[in-house]
């Protein structure tokens, strides 16, 4: 009787690992490992420089005296007034659109609507370059020629920092070419 228990025992932990085994993903050299699904794109919002911000993070390199950063700080307050509603309006199209597994192929009404979210991004994106183009003409006033100069080639390497991410981004196999993240930080 002893010698039956010992041997079912024997056999039960045997099998136990094999069978545990057998329940991980791709169990037994079959199925998927996790990671190796096709992704949908989703929508990416191209980062956009924001030169009064720039301004204000090189302050001591700019040299600028108090009374010209009060006022770039009260021109970047309004900025960041008039981008927020649609700084948030970018968020919630890239949470809403954002990239997943692909299990089947998209619907008409699916690509309809990234299509439609595409369109919102370029509008929004826009807007804010435009407000941000408008806010740097007025910080850009406040300069001297000198301090004009420095910004302005502070916003050409930032310029270039995000063209530069983006090719890296695309080489990486994102077909958008954008970097997910936030909308404009900069």
């Amino acid at each position: 009787m002893r010698g039956g228990s010992i041997v079912i025992t024997s056999l039960w932990l045997m099998v136990v690992p094999v069978v545990a085994g057998a329940q991980r993903i791709g169990g037994f050299g079959r199925g998927r490992l996790p990671g190796h699904l096709e992704r949908e794109p989703g929508i990416v919002v191209p980062k956009v420089v924001n030169p009064v911000n720039l301004l204000i993070e090189h302050r001591q390199q700019l040299a600028l005296s108090d009374t010209q950063f009060s006022r770039v700080i009260a021109i970047k307050r309004v900025l960041d007034s008039t981008n927020a509603p649609l700084a948030r309006k970018l968020d919630s199209v890239q949470r809403l659109f954002k990239g997943g597994p692909v299990f089947s192929e998209p619907n008409a009404e699916r690509r309809d609507s990234l299509a439609q979210a595409r369109g919102v991004v370029q509008d929004m994106t826009g807007a804010i370059g435009d407000n941000n183009n408008a806010a740097r003409d007025k910080a850009y006033a406040l300069l001297s020629a000198q301090q004009l100069a420095i910004a302005q080639d502070l916003e050409a390497k930032a310029e270039q920092a995000i063209e530069e991410e983006a090719k890296r981004t695309k080489a990486r196999g994102n077909p958008t070419g954008g970097t997910p993240g936030r909308p404009p930080s900069r």
